[in-house]
Parts: structure tokens; C-alpha cells; sequence
């Protein structure tokens, strides 16, 4: 029997898988629980000589973005715009006339 410390919270998430390896009954067993909770017994022979194996979590996922843009595009906007606004500045500057 499944002996858990202290009882789960309703959660909205999907509770991690964590892996344990029974030394006893040499059996391997998956369970979900929340990081806080602590179990104390193997499922299978109900002894607590048992260790948890690390495992790479489920539930990280890369998240693919649609590229809106390439790379730098936003950059290359900002010297467009700059280099018409100094265009338009020399024109300005050009067209005042400054007495010595």
C-alpha cells in the first residue's frame, strides 16, 4: 500500500512522475505525487528499502514560437527610420542659413 505523508492539493497541473527501484522485491515502480510528498513504502512488497531513480521530467517541453519576424529585422527597421530622420535633419540644417 501507497503511503504518502501528507495528502496532495487540488492542482490544475498534471502531478510530476518520479521513478523508484525496490532493492527488496527488485521491482521498478512509477508513481505521481507532488514534490513535498514523501513515500514510505514500495508498492509492490510494501517494504521502504527503496530508492527514487532520476529521471529526465515529462512535462519539460520546448515551445516552438511562430517566427513572426527573421532575426534582426527589428533592427534594420530602427536604422531605416534613423537614417531618414538624419536625411531629413542635413536637408533642414542645409536649408538654414547662419550668420559668422
Amino acid at each position: 500500500m501507497l503511503s504518502l505523508a501528507r495528502q496532495p492539493k487540488k492542482m490544475k497541473r498534471t502531478m510530476p512522475k518520479y521513478n523508484y527501484y525496490c532493492k527488496e522485491c527488485e521491482e521498478y515502480f512509477e508513481l505521481k505525487h507532488s514534490m513535498v510528498d514523501i513515500v514510505e513504502f514500495c508498492v509492490e512488497c510494501e517494504s521502504n528499502s527503496f530508492t527514487r531513480i532520476p529521471c529526465i521530467p515529462s512535462y519539460i517541453t520546448k515551445i516552438n514560437k511562430p517566427k513572426e519576424s527573421k532575426a534582426g529585422s527589428l533592427v534594420e527597421e530602427y536604422i531605416k527610420k534613423n537614417k531618414e530622420a538624419v536625411k531629413e535633419e542635413k536637408q533642414r540644417l542645409k536649408s538654414k542659413e547662419y550668420k559668422p
